[in-house]
C-alpha cells in the first residue's frame, strides 16, 4: 500500500480507528517527551486487515439507526458528578500523574474549574469511519465533505466511551454522545498557544482514543478510570493510572480534517471543562447517523 504519511510515533496505531501519528514540534513543549504529541494521522491505501474483515466488523447494518446517537452506559448524571466532585476543587492535592500541564488552570482531583470536570484535548485527522462505523455502508473511507470530517466530532477515551470493556474498538456504547467543551485559558503542553477562557463548543462523540490503554501505558487515553467514578471517589482518582498522563479523568481529540479547530477556534491541545449535554445543542447536521453501528 501506497504510505500517505510517515508514522514515527511509538503507539502502535489502532486497527479499526486507523490512527497514525507524528510527534509534535519540540518548540511547542518546553517538557518534552514522545507521548506529548499532538495527535496527527498519516494513512496507508489498504489498513483493514483480513481477519477484521473476516469478522464483520466493517459490515453495515440493515437496521435503521434508533438511538445509538445519544445512547448512555453512564452511572450517575452530569449533576450527580458536578455535585460529587465539586468538594475536590481547590483542595491543593492533584490527581497523581506521569506529567504537570504546563499551564493548567483546573484544580484538585478530579480537576475541576467554575464548578466543572477539565479534560485535556489534542486534534488529529481521520478520513475514516472511525470507531463508531460512520459512513456509507460498504466502504471504510468518508468524502471529504462528509459530515464526520466538517462537524464538531471528536474521539473520546475508551474508558469513557465503553467503561464496561473499554477494550472495545467497534460501535462502542457511548458512540453519538454529545459534550459541551470550555476553554479555561490553560493548555496541557502548549503553553504559548492556550486559547482565551470561555469559548465554548458542543462535539459529538464519533471515534475512540485508546492512547496508552491498547499498550497499557501512561498517554492521552490511558485512564483506568471513568469521569463519574473519579467524582464518586476523589481519593480513588488520586492514585495512579486512574487519570491519563496530564492528570484528567477525559480526553477530546478533535477531528481536525478541514482545520475548524487548529484555525476556527484557534485550540492546540487546549484544557477545557466538560459536560454531556443534549445533541439538540450540537451544530452539525441533524439527521446524522452512523449505519455500520445502527441498532
Amino acid at each position: 500500500a501506497a504510505v500517505v504519511g510517515i508514522d514515527r510515533s511509538p503507539v502502535a496505531h489502532e486497527p479499526l480507528a486507523l490512527y497514525r501519528r507524528a510527534l509534535a514540534s519540540t518548540a511547542l513543549c518546553p517538557k518534552w517527551s514522545p507521548m506529548m504529541a499532538t495527535r496527527t494521522v498519516f494513512l496507508t491505501a489498504a489498513v483493514l486487515s483480513p481477519t477484521v474483515l473476516a469478522a464483520g466488523e466493517v459490515n453495515a447494518s440493515a437496521v435503521s439507526m434508533t438511538s445509538i446517537f445519544g445512547s448512555s452506559n453512564r452511572t450517575m448524571t452530569g449533576q450527580d458528578a458536578r455535585a460529587s466532585a465539586a468538594s475536590a476543587e481547590g483542595a491543593g492535592a492533584r490527581c497523581n500523574s506521569e506529567e504537570v500541564p504546563v499551564a493548567g488552570k483546573c484544580t484538585g482531583c478530579p480537576p475541576m474549574f467554575n464548578g466543572k470536570m477539565c479534560a485535556s484535548t489534542t486534534w488529529y485527522e481521520d478520513r475514516t469511519k472511525g470507531s463508531c462505523g460512520c459512513g456509507a455502508p460498504g466502504t471504510n473511507f468518508v468524502d471529504d465533505d462528509f459530515w464526520t470530517l466538517t462537524s464538531w466530532t471528536a474521539a473520546l477515551n475508551t474508558v469513557n466511551l465503553e467503561p464496561a470493556n473499554p477494550s472495545n474498538s467497534w460501535c462502542l456504547s457511548g458512540c453519538g454522545q454529545c459534550y459541551e467543551l470550555c476553554t479555561t485559558g490553560g493548555a496541557t503542553n502548549t503553553a504559548d498557544k492556550a486559547p482565551t477562557a470561555g469559548q465554548c463548543k458542543v462535539f459529538r462523540i464519533t471515534n475512540r482514543c485508546a492512547d496508552g490503554w491498547t499498550q497499557d501505558q501512561p498517554d492521552w487515553c490511558s485512564q483506568k478510570l471513568t469521569w463519574q467514578e473519579c467524582a464518586s471517589n476523589p481519593e480513588k482518582c488520586r492514585e495512579h493510572r486512574s487519570t491519563n498522563m496530564f492528570g484528567y479523568t477525559a480526553h477530546f481529540d478533535l477531528q481536525d480534517a478541514h482545520r475548524q479547530i487548529q484555525q476556527v477556534l484557534g485550540w492546540d491541545n487546549a484544557e477545557v471543562t466538560f459536560e454531556q449535554v443534549s445533541c439538540d445543542l450540537w451544530e452539525g447536521p441533524k439527521d446524522a447517523v452512523c449505519s455500520d453501528c445502527a441498532r
